[in-house]
């Protein structure tokens, strides 16, 4: 009778917790890629300075449409 009882699963107990521990470990490696990425981002140079320290091109003028 006990077989009878028993529910038919896919998976069994230790092969899911083997999947969340998976699924647990590359979101914290993910996360934690993130945050190494934005603490020690390049400097953009020019690019990412304020835009009124940057001292303009010679010779270069805004950019308008060819009608």
């Amino acid at each position: 009778m006990p077989a009878e009882t028993k529910k038919n699963r896919l998976f069994t107990t230790g092969e899911l917790q083997v999947a969340g521990l998976a699924i647990l470990t590359a979101v914290v490696l993910t996360l934690s890629v993130q945050v190494v990425e934005a603490s020690v981002r390049p400097s953009l140079g020019l690019y990412d300075a304020d835009p009124a320290a940057v001292a303009p091109i010679p010779d270069v003028i805004d950019a308008r449409p060819v009608v």
